[in-house]
């Protein structure tokens, strides 16, 4: 099975106030960074999604010699960035959906989500991480679903398939709370 990580980094940061994905962690490494290193380290076959003008995000991407394939229209809202991950890739059998706000999330989750989708015997489509019964990020989304995510339109992602399949949905309960922890402003930092 030819499963792709796509890391979504193209946002706009409205409620972050400044471009949150260079924002340095206690770590000394960005947000995209971190976010991106623990899908690489869990999957090689990953890329990340960029805004067209963000060049800054582009120089830390290309010194840390991180692949990544543009979007021109981010504005347009996540589904955007999303399709352009899924366009660049299309001839794999599923995604493992990362976003580049979210650098805690283990390497070994990450790992679980593309054992359990990897199953030959399996047939569910969306295979979500789940923290003490709360759903989390990644989501892993099988190539079967490529039709509607190639319509998806906004700033909801892929929310309303995930939605509309969550009885073909598998959750897998991890030790994580990562999965759970994003940072949309700079007080989700401390």
């Amino acid at each position: 099975m030819e499963i792709t990580g796509i890391l979504l980094s193209a946002g706009m940061s409205r409620r972050f106030g400044s471009q949150k994905l260079v924002t340095k962690l206690p770590t000394g490494l960005s947000l995209a960074v971190s976010s991106w290193r623990a899908l690489k380290s869990a999957h090689k076959n990953s890329i990340a999604v960029v805004r067209h003008d963000d060049k800054d995000l582009q120089i830390i991407f290309e010194q840390e010699k991180i692949p990544y394939v543009l979007c021109s229209d981010a504005h347009l809202g996540m589904s955007r960035s999303l399709l352009t991950g899924i366009q660049h890739t299309a001839g794999s059998s599923g995604w493992i959906i990362a976003l580049g706000d979210m650098p805690y999330i283990s390497p070994s989750t990450i790992k679980k989500i593309i054992t359990e989708m990897s199953d030959k015997n399996k047939s569910n489509l969306i295979y979500r991480p789940r923290y003490r019964g709360k759903a989390g990020n990644p989501v892993g989304l099988r190539a079967a679903l490529l039709d509607e995510l190639l319509t998806l339109k906004g700033d909801e992602g892929a929310r309303e398939i995930i939605k509309r399949y969550i009885n073909k949905t598998e959750f897998i309960d991890v030790d994580d709370d990562g999965i759970v922890k994003d940072i949309d402003t700079p007080n989700d930092l401390a």
